[in-house]
């Protein structure tokens, strides 16, 4: 799984969660600016650490990130568990 796959993930969660349209969801846009606070982050990740059957062991994330950067976040956990 690489980094594309983990922001569509992440994308179909906040499609989902939040009624959001996809040209929303840039991998620049900043989570705050959608009216996603860090908890629905915290909920999104662990929603992915299950799907993925890994331990997200690292979530260091700027205060106010871009889907991007939690992708990153994201895949860093998943390829250093592999």
């Amino acid at each position: 799984m690489d980094k594309a796959d983990i922001l569509g993930k992440i994308r179909d969660s906040l499609i989902e969660r939040f009624g959001l349209e996809p040209e929303q969801l840039a991998a620049d846009v900043r989570l705050r600016d959608l009216g996603v606070d860090s908890m629905h982050v915290l909920e999104i990740m662990l929603d992915l650490e299950e799907e993925l059957g890994v331990g997200l062991s690292d979530l260091s994330l700027s205060q106010n990130p871009s889907l991007g950067e939690v992708a990153a976040v994201i895949y860093d956990n998943v390829a250093g568990s592999a």
